[in-house]
């Protein structure tokens, strides 16, 4: 009888383990491959939708706002511009975002990018930098999706904060809240004030 409580406990225990595990393979690590395959599909029917391209300009300015103020100002050393699909594809952009009522804001630069600013959405990468405050980030894509207020970090991102840096496949960031969920080989490091 002594030996059956320890069986049990041992049994439910590995039953939890394999469970955790299988969902985690089903429901978080699949799909962060499947994301950037579908990049990859993407980017390429991206840059052939920019090969048609009705307008080119050098040094260019867009700038994006909503209910009478900024939202964003994007600076590029060339544009390519598809009328049909309100397309634009910038090289070497660089983002200054307003966001909140307080109008933080953000700096971003990357190699490339794709703007809708229709839908108010754009895309970066290649070379991802960005600075809020005294956040700093590195990725190799970045989504901004004007509708829901939300970015999106993909491939080997970095956030460092003075008492913490964070490393990850993938980062959701809230505007509106405010909240990061980090996802895929998160790693934290945390440095306590005057450690650094």
């Amino acid at each position: 009888m002594k030996g059956r409580p320890a069986l049990i406990l041992f049994m439910i225990f590995a039953i939890g383990l394999a469970l955790g595990v299988s969902i985690n393979a089903i429901f978080f690590s699949a799909p962060i491959l499947d994301e950037v395959s579908d990049e990859t599909k993407t980017h390429k029917s991206r840059e052939r939708l920019l090969d048609e391209a009705n307008v080119v300009a050098e040094d260019i300015e867009l700038v994006q706002g909503k209910q009478g103020a900024m939202t964003w100002r994007l600076l590029a050393k060339s544009a390519k511009y598809n009328q049909e699909k309100h397309l634009v594809g910038v090289e070497h952009p660089q983002l200054t975002a307003y966001y909140g009522k307080d109008r933080q804001e953000v700096y971003v630069k990357a190699d490339r990018g794709d703007i809708d600013q229709a839908n108010d959405n754009l895309t970066l990468y290649d070379g991802v930098t960005g600075r809020f405050g005294d956040i700093a980030l590195d990725a190799q894509h970045l989504d901004y999706v004007g509708a829901i207020d939300k970015v999106y970090l993909k491939g080997g991102v970095t956030v460092r904060h003075p008492d913490m840096t964070i490393k990850a496949a993938a980062v959701e960031i809230d505007l509106v809240s405010r909240k990061l969920i980090a996802a895929g080989g998160v790693e934290a490091l945390l440095a306590p004030k005057g450690t650094r």
